[in-house]
């Protein structure tokens, strides 16, 4: 039988969806390096928001037709689930919101505890393992950037998590009396402010990134696949010396296998 899904992505800064026509009679658990897992679902629609504009998503869901269920992960706290619970309300749903675990869709968390881990990394990292079963780097280029190692074995065993463009732009606008806020192009030795600040935002970025792939290459002997999601991923992935792959969906990809394995518990 087919169901329709709302999945839920609730950001620092925006919320980010997608609505899924899937058959759920018999869900299965995808088992890693299957790539295509979610080829034989048809994703209707996807979209993202800030907070301040989400009062006619309802609206826009519901062209869609009868949703049956929303699963969602949540990093942005109780006001964002606050401001959710009427509008889901109001097209008849409650949201499940998923957490991290010990173990799940072949992915083994080592962060201590396991559950401290924001739910939207885990989530990527469920997806990115049903996308390879190589070593790998999954990226979250937002509010905060964050980059996490997930082996062959399917172990995630932890990442680093750094200030993203717009925090480390706000913070030196704050706090430096001369720069405030700049906007620049990035280039080899910039001589203005506004590029001097760019080219430094950019490059701390994407150091954080190339670092953490040297060390899982000089420590696995292989070189990681890269996965980039987040708003600025565009931004960042044409300073990269490392060849990576954009995958906007990447969180919203896990929310759904992570629904699965909460259908079976």
């Amino acid at each position: 039988m087919s169901r329709r899904i709302l999945l839920l992505d609730a950001g620092n800064t925006r919320l980010k969806w997608a609505v899924l026509d899937t058959a759920l009679s018999s869900p299965d658990i995808p088992q890693p390096g299957m790539a295509g897992q979610l080829e034989s679902i048809h994703w209707l629609d996807q979209g993202a928001a800030p907070y301040d504009s989400i009062s006619d998503l309802p609206a826009l869901w519901q062209k869609f037709g009868t949703l049956t269920v929303c699963y969602g992960v949540n990093v942005a706290g109780i006001a964002a689930s606050a401001s959710l619970q009427p509008l889901l309300a109001s097209i008849k749903l409650k949201p499940v919101w998923l957490h991290a675990s010990l173990r799940a869709c072949g992915v083994e968390n080592k962060y201590e505890p396991p559950e401290s881990l924001g739910a939207d990394r885990w989530a990527a990292l469920l997806a990115v393992r049903q996308r390879t079963s190589d070593a790998a780097l999954v990226v979250s280029a937002g509010s905060a950037l964050t980059v996490d190692a997930l082996n062959a074995d399917g172990q995630f065993l932890g990442g680093i998590i750094v200030p993203g463009l717009h925090i480390m732009r706000q913070g030196l606008a704050g706090t430096t009396a001369q720069v405030g806020t700049q906007y620049g192009k990035v280039l080899a030795f910039p001589n203005t402010t506004a590029d001097a600040v760019e080219t430094g935002l950019v490059t701390a970025c994407t150091a954080a990134i190339e670092n953490m792939s040297k060390r899982v290459e000089r420590i696995w002997g292989a070189q990681p696949r890269v996965f980039l999601s987040g708003g600025d991923a565009d931004i960042l992935k044409p300073f990269l010396s490392v060849p990576c792959s954009i995958i906007p969906t990447l969180v919203l990809e896990g929310v759904y296998y992570l629904s699965l394995e909460e259908q079976l518990t």
